[in-house]
């Protein structure tokens, strides 16, 4: 009774922890980062990228 149980289990934990996880990835350019919601982007978040950071100081899509 439990074997089948602990298969299944088994089974379901393993597709799980294969699934990919959904990473994210700088913002095309600013406008895209606008219409999303997002300005003044740190260089330390995951959307930042440096060619959204025009003077070189850090911080992508200044408002």
């Amino acid at each position: 009774m439990f074997r089948p149980l602990f298969a299944a289990v088994f089974v379901a934990g393993v597709a799980l922890s294969a699934a990919p996880l959904a990473s994210a990835a700088p913002f095309k350019n600013c406008t895209e980062a606008r219409s999303n919601g997002y300005s003044n982007i740190p260089s330390s978040s995951e959307y930042y990228g440096s060619h959204l950071d025009r003077d070189g100081d850090g911080i992508g899509c200044e408002s």
